[in-house]
């Protein structure tokens, strides 16, 4: 048990050295032949004025931003191009654009309709995890965006991580801290008339979790019916804790979507730091997760045969995103298993460019 331990941590710290630093907010000029994505940002963490960032410092009050990220010629599907040195749009991601908004100002421009999106207003929003950075999440977002072709405005919301391998149970402090805010968010876009679509990944689906369920019990039903899709990448969630939360929350317009891998080295030593299973490590092949799947409306999708972009396995979220515009015209019909409840796996090879995916298995409910 310690040796096995030992080596996930190993395998952590190895896929958290060269971090990028906050070098990389950077404003600098446009250039040509780039994309050029637009994020609103609310994020909990105190403001750095020395790097245009923000620090892991826990924010008394929300801050907004519009961020616009320049993406290279030479971007490829799943990575980020971070600069070595000074940002250079041509040949990395860049900013090219930030300004500061209110409140107001960041709610008119999530109802802000995009082309080819939906009549009504909708936003893509990014919960991050355990260990991030402002930028990290910040640029992950951007890249998920411009791989997926998103037509929705993205949003980040960026709550207090310390960003470091070591803050996990400070992080845990910060989902806390962060509920009140990523819940008043929610209701400023529910009560706008914005549908949301929320992804969020490892202890940031404890967040999404725990924040869903404030918005039931105080009396909040109708904005958590402008929550189009809940999406949990890998939710480093106690499954007792998650169960739960599901039945508190109750129905919400889809079935809440957990992508798990029982090969998911993050989650395993989370599993031997706290001694419980999250719900991001479930087996769908196990009777009782498909029968978990019936009883709580969940679409648990195991996408362990997807690349991992490192070696915690703890990110295949990120292909996932990138694939999903194929996943929904490849499995669509009337049998479309993206459409209901159920235990179902990913079949495709792993790369999100060539490969035909595909989803197998029972949909177990409507």
């Amino acid at each position: 048990m310690v040796r096995t331990f030992v080596l996930l941590l190993i395998a952590l710290t190895v896929a958290a050295c060269a971090r990028p630093g906050p070098g990389t907010l950077r404003l600098v000029a446009p250039a040509q032949g780039t994309k050029e994505i637009s994020v609103l940002v609310a994020t909990d963490r105190i403001p750095d004025p020395s790097d245009r960032g923000f620090s892991s410092g826990k924010s008394d009050r929300l801050h907004y931003r519009q961020v616009t990220v320049s993406v290279p010629p030479n971007h490829k599907v799943t990575e980020i191009e971070w600069p070595t040195a000074k940002p250079d749009a041509s040949n990395s991601f860049a900013i090219v654009k930030t300004r500061e908004l209110t409140a107001d100002e960041f709610l008119k421009l999530a109802q802000q309709v995009r082309p080819r999106a939906p009549v009504a207003p909708g936003v893509g929003m990014f919960i991050h995890g355990y260990n991030y950075t402002y930028q990290e999440a910040l640029f992950r977002l951007v890249q998920m965006s411009v791989d997926a072709g998103q037509s929705q405005t993205s949003v980040l919301f960026d709550w207090p991580s310390q960003g470091a391998l070591t803050g996990y149970i400070a992080d845990r402090d910060a989902v806390a801290y962060a509920r009140d805010d990523l819940v008043e968010v929610l209701k400023s876009l529910g009560q706008g008339g914005v549908n949301t679509t929320l992804l969020a990944h490892s202890m940031g689906g404890l967040l999404t979790m725990e924040t869903l369920r404030q918005l039931k019990i105080t009396g909040n039903d109708r904005d958590l019916q402008m929550i189009d899709q809940v999406v949990l990448a890998a939710p480093d969630v106690d499954i007792d804790l998650f169960r739960r939360d599901v039945v508190t929350i109750g129905r919400l317009k889809k079935p809440i979507m957990v992508l798990a891998a029982k090969d998911d080295r993050a989650l395993a030593l989370s599993r031997r730091l706290s001694g419980t299973t999250a719900a991001g490590a479930l087996d769908v092949s196990d009777p009782t997760v498909q029968a978990l799947a019936k009883s709580d409306n969940l679409q648990i999708i195991d996408i362990s045969s997807l690349k991992s972009i490192t070696s915690t396995n703890h990110d295949r979220f990120v292909s996932f995103a990138a694939a999903y515009p194929q996943l929904q015209k490849a499995n669509s019909g009337q049998s479309n298993p993206l459409a209901g409840a159920g235990a179902l796996v990913l079949n495709g090879v792993g790369n999100v460019i060539a490969a035909p995916f595909r989803i197998t298995g029972a949909v177990l409910s409507q």
